[in-house]
């Protein structure tokens, strides 16, 4: 090979023909030393630079309505039409009704002339809803998201796939299990099926093939396969899909909730009983709700009767009617914040009466109804009296009794401290950082309702029925509010409250329930009814109003004007002695006449709705009275200063007297409704007058009225002795001073004033209006938080008003367009900043949201105002429009980019004008221009000279708003700037929305949109954008707060443009996208930042209702214009057919043409591309958001029924075509499902980023830079060898599988014949990477099934685990070595093929297959079978897509040379499909794809047979793993001749190895693939630091000579397609390499680590990769230390013989096998394990272990059992071979030799006296040498010696001389050990020991002289021992502790002793051996196994 020419000789890189995506993607591989040409470099001082391609930036689009204009009549229009393209109604301005709750809207009342300001507030409250909507939007991605997850049926149409793991659960299997079986667990005896001695009889037979025997042709069958299995198939195949997470899908814009009043959680109270034990009286309940840890009641007061007729009777005549909204027994109660401080408090008052409440309550105390004589007539008797008190004083009151009961019981506390702790406040105080959170989630508090479906607040609230039994007694003196909380709060600490107060027997029955949301026949707070309101009911409900304890922040959205008076503490303690039952008359007057009391004050129970007077309750005999009486009072909508409350304080008299009045007045007081035209609030302290009150008194507060004449006497000299409380909920009086000045001001110029007018106390001329106005407006967000936000949308709406609405005052122009602006960014800024307002996940404030979507609309046409003054009538309308100027487009944006000096996101940069201009001047000048032949703008630009104010003119009739906004955004400076800035959203919705109405408006839907807006508009439009896109770039590189709120800003920007799509000019709109993305990669120096950013912006464009048609779908790739400045006649169009005409290879080519005319999806497979090929810091995380972007838009066709026909589908997925090309190119980055074990590594945990530099992943050590290098080398011309050693981020799970699903959904739904011809066209090397992808796709889309649940299993699987379990539980009782073993096996095998990874993998959400399906942890079986029956479709219709594709390469290798290989990789995925679960319908369609392939190719027939049947086999022994090692080697094997598949088998055993933990042997699987690939390298390159081959690999196995290619006879790597995996490169054999590295190391072979990495490290340093070198060297260091630090406490494995005897095993009868086991592994362990399994095979009774390990006699066996002999074996070395395995590690690798010890004596018994025992020493070798790609080798070559006795004795004693010189010499030394040693040498008390064995074979010479040599060795042996025992006794003299001594003597003596005893014998010497004899030349062999008889034998010859 190196002899060839350098051009002819064919490098590997080169044969990687890239025809996909290659122009996108051909420079971005390389690295900056190559086409430097075509990259840009960007740097930022302080930064690092970083190269962009020239592709990325974005192409010229194409002109979109010149382009449609111009093909109108040759496009399919009906095709067209059907898609929406943007129809004439696409945008629809509707008009919604308001939901009234009401059945009549909350309006003031009749006949009164309103004030400006309530006429603004009641037409806000009562006027619809203006909202925009697009009629197609509902088919976006962001609905088809929505629409997903609410196909609760979806699963109701998918047929149910039968599964083979699910049959045997299911009950469907067609045969039954025989009975003796049945204990066994359901995994093994499925494994074991077709081991079982089945009855065939029992088994059911199969369905009948009915044409399996007819002969068809091979086109004839095969278009049978194809129409098959186009049948039945699901046609959505992302439906299957699990949905797109809903993190990335920042294309959803959450629509806002609509403005609606605020209801808190809402309670039903219903007061059925209330009853004392003696009924005299009638007695009336008030009830209310009261927090006392606020301290504050939190509800109005409800009244109710619940007297029965004959009581009632008695107040008659007070009673003039009852209305039926005062007859009432149930009220709705609202609580916004509930608590465990909250409490009912119902009040019993009674009818006045003589006598203090002590005296009134004594006969309830102490009488009872039921009793009889005396106690019934006194009951009479105080009945009698009632009468005539009720009678007599039945208007006034007193009070009597109250009880309290605690809500705290009705709700859920633990739900609602944590709600209250995530969101503090009404509306959530949420994080504004927080994506997840909605409007809904933060008003939960606010907006929820008791009602069926969302009562989560008390999700344990019932409907409760209580009945109490016990009243406390009302205290006169204690009356107040803060006595009723004191009250409260020592009710709550204890019941002490009962013994201190006293207590009244009765009865009351209350019901309290959740109210439900409509419930029926119920009245407002203002006696409103609502909706439904059935009129055939007797009592309503009734709302009670809420005082909530903290602000409320929902703006007003109904008429409600409502004021409460409380008054609370009348002082007369100084006054007369006729001042003692006071009550209070309460009035309120519109005059000072008696008759003008208004009937405005709401009545009690049963009577009148409006009165006209209430009186307070009478304490009796109390100057200093306490009241807490409650009037509510409907405030009139229109008030004036003459509107007053009147208070009239009375004596009554008790005591009837002849001729007196029951009424004696004491005294007036008063308070004025409005002070400086403001509604009076809060708390007042009133003198009380004696006497009339003066005439108009009611303008004054009594406090400063004047002096009068006569004087006005007053109580205690006009001190004020009367505290009264009065507060309002008013929706009109806005109770705020910023407020309503500002409403004031803004009135007064709508409506004719007379001048000066008067502003609280200030007077306000003409001339000083502006001045104030602006003001005002300044001065509005100083205003209190709540105020404002009631007030919101009418504040918003005035100041929109004043920015469009010309001003002339005082014959002066005014312009408020400013000011109004700022006022609202002001607004803007403080309502985002507030921590009590809640954010959606885009960090909108959902008000504000609210407001744009429904309320927002173009400020009224108004004429425009002139105030009266002078010269008016000289200014035009032009000059007031202009008055605050602007300047031309090109200065206006020289100044708005200026303006960055002062900002604030960086104040400290300042930017030149000259920069500025020319920045802005490119901008400008890019814009396309309009043609002189485009139709004409619907407004005259003209020229005006008006002082210089203006270079242009606007339309000189009006503003339009949005222009006024756009050019307010544009001359934004300082801190408006960057508020606009930082919320546009905002005003970006409102440019959209006036937008929107200006069109509809103006009728301009017809016109052409070039033409809609003026090119002003336009270029500040253009401004906008370019500066805001400075602005994203200026603070995504800040701090995170900063960058995330660029983020936000981004995503405005890209809704803005979304919106723009349908309003403007397409292409305009194509322009600033394309700008931006150029602008932002000009200034942003972190690629993965740069590309995230676009990412997001393109994904919320992408999701547009007409993306497809913003894309031209339906047009060919050579339709469009190859740039906008072709003339647009000169285009040829064409139709779909044009699809033919043109190179289909094209098709899959992401060019610049196709870039241009599918501008959007160009733009995004361009991130796509880039983000795939990027190698930096946070790329994991970009690439997962690429992929989910087309993932989601791939979705949104799916469920879109405009998509649904399949001509669409296909022009869609044309459209989708370059997908394709980018998945292959980055196919080398995908995650291999495929050996995902492997790839995990040991002890692998954290993120996708994390895992780069991951030893423990093959993919991304193997293939990462396999495509990328490649393919530029082929079109460049570069060898690999001068390519950087450059690798790209490895895709993580999920992230490959969307994008593999992608990849299925273009090849389902595109044309076939154009998938056919690409894949016909192709070269072999690419369909090879075709089928490398449909192979990981295989694994992929695996069917997990029911069980994969992690937290929920069926209840098969659970017997299945508990007959498991409690087999282990039995096994683990007993300790020791089976204890362990079962331990070890806890962990199942090959079941879970990810096992590997989800155990060495941190858990993370997004690398589950199923996310939503696991998300909650319990589950019903309903659920269960749902989500089995989704997944299952989805595997099923991936798999046949996957068979589809196959097809269409299987008909395209036929026709290509290739044809062997091709139809190998074909074969490789279907038997790769066969290896996993499928289900039925697919097994049907693959048979027959493999029959048709077949009957084509008959010589595979043989090679296939092969296979199947091994795979079948691999089924069946799942449990026995050697058996299992044993196929797949088999089936390795097999391929040896295919490197591709061989490799691919290897890469399946490292799989299984690493799943069982023998890492080392999944290191020995992927060495052996290196040498593979290094062998075919070496054939292709001649490269110096290249291994030359397998040979080089043999330091670590000499197993792997077997990879070699013996000759080019065999294979010829030149051949097309052969060794065309990724694999098979420098990068790929690296990886390898650098795999098997880090599973040596965690198998603990670290010298073997530093072996591999001799060969990787000159390929690195070829390549110059110094980081992947440092990597390197430190794993060296490591591998190194751990052998120093470890050194001989490694344990690397234990060998056993297995010897199988019977033909129940087969082909394994009378085979040995030597299998290696892990470290310290017993006998008892395998051999348990070996006879478990087999007796499930056989049956436990036909399977038996022979104990021994002598020779087997077949001939004693019984032929009907299986025997399994199992013995322990050691490696055997020769002599020689020590010398060289002189460490422990050398003595335990690469070892084929074994030996173990049979002893026996003559007479047939193992064991016998030390004369007779002889010894078999039996040495077996293996095929291959441990440690292998198995762990069990057979057996090839066996050896036995037979050792005498005096021999065994020999041998013995060596041992332990060895023993004690090992113990002796230890460093550092081992006291311990020398002793045990030294005790078994010396003791006294050894059996068989040294003395005996010396005293058998030493004390007499041997008869037989061929014994002399024996005799004398074993003499030496002794003389040797006998000295290693003195020196061991020395050294333990050394060792030993001063408590030791003793036993040290004693050691000594017994050596001694022993020394003594056996002095004779080793001293006596056999003198014959002392003769002179021939030298002998000793051989190797000649002590070979330590016999002796060999030499003896030589030696005798010799000497006779």
């Amino acid at each position: 090979m190196a002899t060839l020419p350098a051009a002819d000789r064919r490098a590997f890189a080169l044969k990687i023909n890239r025809h996909s995506s290659a122009e996108i993607r051909k420079q971005f591989t390389l690295q900056p030393g190559f086409a430097q040409s075509c990259q840009r470099s960007l740097s930022t001082p302080g930064f690092p630079t970083f190269h962009l391609p020239s592709f990325y930036d974005a192409v010229d689009p194409v002109d979109f309505e010149g382009f449609l204009m111009t093909q109108m009549n040759n496009l399919d229009l009906d095709l067209a039409q059907e898609l929406g393209d943007f129809p004439e109604d696409d945008l629809d301005v509707v008009f919604t009704p308001k939901k009234c709750r009401t059945l009549q809207p909350s309006v003031p009342e009749d006949g009164v002339e309103l004030d400006s300001h309530v006429k603004d507030c009641v037409q806000t409250y009562i006027r619809e809803w203006l909202i925009v909507n697009r009629k197609n939007q509902g088919n976006s991605d962001t609905c088809s998201l929505k629409n997903k997850g609410s196909r609760k049926d979806f699963h109701k149409t998918l047929q149910k796939q039968t599964f083979e793991s699910e049959t045997l659960d299911s009950g469907d299997a067609t045969f039954q299990m025989p009975q003796h079986a049945h204990a066994v667990p359901e995994e093994a005896s499925r494994a074991t099926l077709a081991c079982s001695d089945l009855e065939l009889r029992s088994l059911q037979p199969d369905p009948r093939l009915e044409q399996l025997l007819r002969h068809l042709s091979a086109e004839e069958f095969e278009r049978l396969n194809e129409e098959a299995r186009r049948t039945n198939r699901h046609p959505e195949l992302l439906a299957l899909y699990p949905a797109v997470d809903e993190e990335d899908a920042v294309e959803i814009r959450p629509v806002p909730d609509c403005p609606k009043e605020h209801l808190g959680n809402r309670i039903l109270v219903k007061l059925q009983t209330l009853k004392f034990d003696i009924e005299i009286e009638p007695l009336f309940a008030c009830i209310a709700l009261y927090d006392i840890k606020e301290r504050k009641k939190i509800s109005e007061n409800f009244h109710c009767d619940l007297n029965p007729d004959s009581l009632r009777g008695f107040l008659r005549s007070h009673t003039p009617s009852i209305d039926l909204s005062t007859q009432a027994r149930s009220a709705v109660f609202s609580v916004t914040y509930p608590s465990s401080d909250i409490y009912l408090v119902i009040k019993i008052e009674k009818v006045l009466q003589q006598g203090e409440i002590g005296d009134c309550a004594e006969p309830y105390m102490v009488l009872k109804e039921s009793e009889a004589g005396k106690t019934k007539e006194k009951i009479e008797k105080l009945k009698a009296q009632a009468e005539s008190f009720c009678q007599r004083l039945g208007k006034y009151r007193m009070p009597f009794a109250w009880i309290p009961i605690s809500l705290s019981n009705f709700f859920n506390l633990s739900t609602l401290e944590r709600e209250v702790q995530e969101g503090e406040g009404l509306n959530g105080k949420g994080s504004s950082s927080d994506k997840k959170a909605t409007l809904l989630q933060a008003r939960r508090l606010s907006e929820r309702s008791f009602n069926s479906e969302d009562n989560y607040p008390a999700s344990n609230f019932k409907t409760i029925s209580l009945t109490l039994g016990t009243f406390f007694k009302q205290e006169g003196d204690r009356l107040s509010d803060e006595d009723l909380f004191k009250f409260l709060a020592d009710f709550k600490r204890s019941s002490s409250l009962q013994r201190r107060i006293k207590t009244l027997p009765g009865t009351l029955k209350v019901e309290i329930s959740p109210a439900p949301e409509n419930i029926g026949y119920c009245l407002t707070p203002e006696l409103l009814p609502l909706k439904p309101f059935s009129e055939n009911r007797n009592r309503p409900h009734k709302e009670i109003l809420e005082f909530p304890v903290r602000e409320v922040y929902v703006p007003h959205t109904i008429y409600r004007n409502l004021l409460y008076v409380y008054p609370q503490r009348l002082n007369f303690a100084n006054r007369l002695a006729s001042a003692r039952n006071i009550t209070i008359k309460i009035q309120f007057m519109c005059g000072e006449d008696p008759s003008c009391a208004m009937p405005v004050i709401f009545g009690k129970s049963s009577g009148p709705e409006f009165v006209q007077e209430i009186y307070t309750a009478i304490t009796y005999h109390n100057k200093s009275p306490d009241f807490y009486e409650e009037v509510k009072i409907k405030l009139p909508a229109k008030l004036t200063e003459k509107h007053h409350l009147l208070f009239t304080f009375y004596h009554i008299s008790c005591q009837p007297k002849q001729g007196a009045s029951v009424e004696t007045l004491l005294g007036y007081s008063w308070l004025p409704i409005l002070l400086n035209d403001r509604l009076q609030t809060g708390h007042y302290s009133l003198p009380v007058a004696l006497d009339k009150l003066p005439l108009h008194y009611s303008i004054h507060s009594p406090e400063k009225i004047p002096s009068q004449t006569p004087p006005i006497k007053w109580v205690e000299g006009h001190k004020g002795v009367f505290i009264v409380e009065v507060q309002a909920v008013s929706s009109v009086h806005t109770q705020d001073n910023h407020l309503e000045r500002f409403f004031t001001l803004c009135h007064s110029l709508e409506s004719q004033v007379t001048f000066p007018i008067r502003l609280m106390d200030q007077k306000i001329t003409e001339a000083s209006l502006e001045h104030e106005l602006k003001l005002s407006i300044i001065c509005l967000n100083s205003s209190r938080l709540e105020p404002l936000v009631l007030f919101l949308h009418l504040v918003l709406d005035k100041l929109f008003q004043l920015a469009v609405q010309p001003m002339v005052i005082a014959g002066q122009t005014a312009n408020f367009s400013q000011f109004a602006f700022e006022s609202v960014v002001a607004i803007v800024n403080n309502l985002h900043n507030s921590k009590e307002l809640s954010k959606d996940q885009h960090g909108r404030n959902c008000l504000l949201t609210s407001y744009v979507y429904y309320v927002f609309r173009l400020p009224d046409p108004q004429r425009e105002v002139v105030k009266p003054g002078g010269g008016s009538s000289a200014i035009s309308t032009e000059s007031r429009y202009y008055t605050f100027g602007r300047t031309s487009a090109v200065s206006v944006g020289s100044k708005l980019l200026q303006s960055r000096v002062i900002s604030c996101s960086n104040p400290d940069i300042t930017v030149t004008q000259a920069a500025t201009d020319e920045e802005v001047k490119n901008i400008v000048a890019s814009k396309p221009m309009d043609h002189s032949s485009s139709r004409m703008s619907y407004c005259v630009e003209g020229t005006s000279d008006m002082s210089g104010l203006c270079a242009s003119t606007r339309p000189s009739n009006k503003k339009h708003f949005h222009e006024e906004l756009a050019l307010q955004m544009v001359v934004s400076t300082g801190m408006v700037r960057e508020s606009v800035f930082k919320y546009a959203w905002f005003f970006f919705e409102l440019l959209i929305k006036s937008m929107a109405q200006y069109v509809h408006n103006t009728e301009k839907e017809d016109n052409p949109r070039r033409s809609r807006f003026s090119d002003r508009f336009k270029d500040d439009i253009t401004t906008i954008v370019s500066v805001i896109t400075s602005e994203i770039a200026a603070l995504v590189v800040k701090p995170p707060k900063e960058s995330e709120q660029a983020e936000k800003i981004n995503i405005s920007l890209a809704f803005f443009l979304y919106d723009l799509l349908s309003l403007m000019d397409r292409g305009f709109v194509f322009n600033l996208i394309k700008h931006y993305c150029n602008q932002l990669s000009n200034k942003l120096n972190s690629l993965s930042t740069l590309i995230s950013m676009r990412l997001e912006f393109l994904r919320i464009l992408c999701s547009h209702e007409h993306y497809l048609n913003l894309n031209l779908f339906f047009m060919t790739s050579t339709s469009a214009p190859a740039s906008p400045s072709l003339s647009l006649s000169s285009q040829n169009s064409s139709s779909c057919s044009s699809f033919q005409d043109q190179k289909i290879t094209g098709m899959f080519d992401l060019s610049a043409e196709y870039r241009q005319q599918h501008f959007l999806t160009g733009l995004l497979f361009t991130e796509l591309a880039a983000a795939l090929d990027a190698d930096s810091e946070g790329i994991s995380k970009v690439q997962r958001k690429a992929v989910s972007a087309i993932l989601s838009l791939l979705s949104s066709h799916d469920l879109d029924p405009r998509c649904s026909k399949k001509e669409v589908k296909i022009k869609i997925a044309a459209l989708y075509l370059p997908l394709v090309g980018i998945i292959l190119d980055s196919l080398p980055q995908l995650h291999d499902f495929t050996i995902s074990d492997i790839r995990s590594g040991k002890g692998r945990t954290g993120n996708p980023e994390e895992e780069q530099e991951s030893a423990g992943a093959i993919n991304q050590n193997v293939a990462l830079a396999i495509a990328g290098n490649q393919v530029n080398i082929r079109n460049s011309g570069i060898s690999l060898a001068s390519l950087p050693y450059r690798q790209s981020a490895t895709l993580g799970p999920d992230t490959t599988r969307n994008l593999l699903i992608c990849f299925l959904w273009i090849m389902k739904n595109a044309d076939q014949n154009i998938i056919q011809k690409w894949i016909a066209d192709l070269p072999s090397v690419q369909l090879n990477r075709i089928l490398d992808l449909l192979f990981i796709c295989v694994s992929c889309f695996e069917y997990k099934g029911k069980q994969s649940s992690d937290k929920v299993s069926t209840q098969a699987l659970q017997k299945s685990r508990d007959v498991k379990a409690r087999l282990e539980e039995a096994l683990l009782r007993g300790e020791g070595a089976r204890g362990e073993m079962m331990k070890r096996c806890r962990i199942p095998a090959g079941n879970d093929r990810s096992a590997g990874l989800n155990e060495n993998l941190r858990w993370r959400k997004e690398q589950t297959q199923w996310r939503q399906a696991n998300e909650r942890p319990d589950k019903t079986k309903a659920e269960l079978d749902q989500e089995a029956l989704i997944s299952g479709n989805l595997a099923t219709e991936a798999n046949l897509i996957i068979l589809d594709m196959q097809e269409n390469i299987i008909q395209a290798s036929f026709a290509a040379e290739c044809r062997d290989n091709l139809l190998g990789g074909v074969l490789k995925v279907l038997v790769n499909s066969l290896g996993y679960d499928q289900s039925t319908t697919y097994l049907t369609h693959c048979f027959a794809t493999l029959r048709a392939l077949i009957a084509k190719v008959e010589e595979l027939l043989c090679n296939l047979n092969s296979i199947l049947s091994d795979t079948v086999k691999m089924r069946e022994f799942q449990e026995d793993p050697e058996m299992l090692m044993d196929l797949m080697y088999r089936i390795a094997k097999g391929y040896q001749t295919s490197p591709d598949l061989r490799l691919t088998w290897l890469q399946n055993m490292a799989e299984k190895h690493t799943k069982r933990k023998s890492y080392t042997e999944a290191a020995m699987c992927l060495v052996h693939a290196a040498a593979l690939v290094a062998e075919y390298l070496s054939m292709l390159e001649d490269r110096n630091y290249l291994p030359v081959g397998s040979v080089s690999f043999q330091n670590i196995s000499s197993n792997v000579l077997e990879e070699s290619a013996v000759s080019d006879d065999v294979l010829s790597p030149d051949e097309d397609g052969i060794c065309s995996g990724r694999y098979f490169s420098e990068s790929g054999l690296v990886g390898l390499l650098e795999q098997a590295a880090e599973l040596f190391s965690t198998g603990g072979l670290y010298e073997t680590v530093n072996e591999v990495y001799k060969i990787v490290i000159p390929i690195l340093e070829a390549h110059r990769d110094f980081r992947k070198l440092t990597l390197t060297h430190s794993k060296l260091q490591k591998a190194f230390d751990s052998i120093i630090n470890k050194g001989q406490k490694r344990m690397f494995g234990t060998y056993f013989r297995v010897g199988f005897y019977g033909s129940k095993f087969g082909d394994l009868d009378e085979q040995e096998f030597v299998y290696k086991e892990p470290a310290i592994t017993k006998l008892p362990e395998i051999s348990h394990r070996l006879e478990g399994f087999y007796g499930q095979c056989f049956g436990e009774d036909a399977v038996e272990v022979i104990k021994d390990s002598a020779p087997v006699d077949k001939r004693k066996l019984d032929p009907n059992k299986a025997y399994i002999q199992i013995t322990f074996v050691e490696p055997y070395f020769d002599e020689y071979e020590m010398k060289d395995r002189v460490t422990y590690f050398e003595k335990n690798f690469n070892i084929c030799r074994f030996m173990y010890t049979t002893p026996f004596t003559m007479d047939g018994r193992p064991r016998g006296e030390l004369s007779e025992q002889y010894k078999r020493n039996t040495i077996l070798t293996t095929m291959h040498a441990f440690p292998y790609i198995k762990t069990r080798i057979s057996v090839i070559q066996r050896e036995e010696f037979i050792l005498t006795p005096i021999e065994v004795a020999i041998e013995d004693m060596r041992k332990k001389t060895q023993e004690l010189t090992a113990a002796t010499n230890q460093e550092p030394p081992d006291a311990k050990m020398l002793q045990m040693v030294l005790q078994g040498s010396v003791g006294a008390t050894v059996n068989q020991g040294p003395l005996e064995v010396a005293q058998v074979f030493l004390a007499e010479i041997p008869a037989d002289p061929r014994l002399y040599r024996h005799h004398n060795k074993l003499r030496l042996c002794f003389k040797e021992f006998i000295m290693r025992c003195g020196e061991a006794v020395e050294k333990n003299k050394h060792l030993i502790t001063a408590d030791q001594r003793e036993y040290h003597q004693e050691l000594k003596r017994n050596y001694t002793k022993l020394k003594e005893n056996l002095r004779p014998m080793i001293e006596r010497k056999i003198p014959e051996l002392y003769k002179p004899v021939v030298k002998v030349h000793s051989t190797r062999e000649s002590f070979r196994n330590h016999s002796f008889r060999k030499y003896d034998a030589q030696t005798s010859s010799q000497s006779t």
